[in-house]
């Protein structure tokens, strides 16, 4: 990936932009419009105040404001086109005991009871992962595994595992998530995947996921996890394509 545009002043320099052709829109403004990006990553802000000073830059640069900085929990986003009419969204992430939240979405033209069931098929997760192996018990306190020995480009046995903390049935998914393998040979890597199914109109459903974790302490490991779960929400959209 690469820096495509130049919004901001020296002093907050450690905020990068990036424009990649393969993340979907993680915008509420789903368009299906090929100048569509929706990628920029930010280190910790401090409030909406430093994000909305972005947004001023951008507005001089010639880059339209589509909405000002807000606050939630997790942190700080704004919402631009670039001169070239790309749409982004700035992310701005807080930091809580060192803790990190990656958060990407899709919206399908499917009802939640649909993705909620996708999400706990053993048939679709094996696709969608392309497990080798799995164990499932969709249940408050029930336990999963998965693991797979297709990924090419890392060899090897991937493994993640955790248990089921909120089951709330066409609305929310919790669990916690242990990854072991090529990826962090030297230790096992643990955090907290929260999925929610929202119907944003009659028979469209938007999916957020979250990822909390400590170990995305960097701009690239946060750009991976993002690049990683926002391409599943793709696959899962192809998937269930199939199924129709």
């Amino acid at each position: 990936m690469c820096a495509r545009h130049s919004f901001l002043p020296s002093m907050i320099s450690c905020i990068l932009i990036y424009l990649h052709p393969l993340f979907a829109q993680m915008t509420e403004q789903h368009v299906e419009d090929v100048h569509v990006s929706s990628v920029i990553f930010s280190h910790t802000a401090k409030d909406t105040e430093e994000v909305n000073a972005i947004l001023s830059r951008v507005s001089k640069a010639g880059g339209i404001v589509m909405n000002e900085g807000t606050a939630d929990d997790w942190g700080y986003t704004g919402l631009f086109k670039d001169p070239e009419g790309y749409t982004w969204e700035l992310i701005s992430w807080l930091e809580v005991n060192d803790t990190y939240t990656i958060e990407v979405n899709r919206e399908y033209p499917y009802k939640p009871e649909r993705l909620f069931h996708a999400w706990t098929s053993p048939h679709v997760l094996k696709n969608l992962f392309g497990l080798t192996e799995m164990e499932m018990d969709v249940r408050v306190g029930g336990r999963f595994r998965f693991a797979t020995n297709q990924v090419v480009e890392l060899p090897g046995t991937h493994t993640e595992s955790g248990e089921y903390k909120v089951i709330e049935p066409y609305t929310r998914i919790e669990k916690s998530w242990n990854y072991e393998g090529p990826m962090s040979p030297d230790k096992t890597l643990h955090s907290e995947i929260i999925l929610e199914f929202k119907e944003t109109q009659p028979n469209v459903t938007q999916v957020v996921l979250r990822e909390i974790i400590a170990s995305l302490c960097t701009v690239t490991k946060r750009n991976q996890a993002r690049d990683k779960w926002t391409q599943a929400l793709m696959e899962l959209d192809a998937l269930l394509s199939l199924d129709n």
